[in-house]
Order: structure tokens, then C-alpha cells, then sequence
């Protein structure tokens, strides 16, 4: 099971709490952190099906070494000679 469909089934256990809760505050706190869970599960959705960006591609990355280095570049001995040591 995912993430997301973790994230669901906290909030529909919390959506269950609410209905047994007996204040009309308890309810509503519950039926608000429900909706964060699945806030969360929506932005972990959306996140999982964007493409993945390589090391190399990061801003930090292409400052330090100058452009876009490849895979095997970027790494402890590649931080190590960007730094002189």
C-alpha cells in the first residue's frame, strides 16, 4: 500500500471519529485534520507523478561544477575536488 492510500485511510478513520464525537467543536477539529490527511495525500499524488529531475540538474549543483555534469561526476569525490581538498 502507497503512501497516499495511507494518508486516505487516516482521514476516513478520522472522519469516523468525528461522527462519534459529541461536541460540534470536537467534529469540526476531526473533520478539518481529515481534510489536511487528504490534502496530503493529493499533494503526495501529485508530487509521485512528476518526473524526477537528475542531480546534475540542480541549480546548486550546475553552480558548483559549472553546467551539467554527469551522474558519476557529482558526488563525495567530485564535492571533494570543487572544494580543493
Amino acid at each position: 500500500m502507497g503512501k497516499q492510500q495511507d494518508y486516505r485511510l487516516t482521514a476516513a478513520e478520522i472522519v469516523d471519529l468525528a461522527h462519534k464525537a459529541t461536541t460540534a467543536l470536537d467534529k469540526r477539529r476531526l473533520l478539518r485534520l481529515a481534510e489536511k490527511w487528504l490534502d496530503l495525500a493529493d499533494r503526495s499524488e501529485r508530487q509521485a507523478a512528476q518526473p524526477q529531475a537528475q542531480i546534475g540538474e540542480h541549480p546548486l549543483v550546475r553552480k558548483t561544477f559549472g553546467g551539467s555534469q554527469p551522474e558519476k561526476e557529482v558526488g563525495q569525490p567530485a564535492l571533494r575536488r570543487a572544494r580543493g581538498r
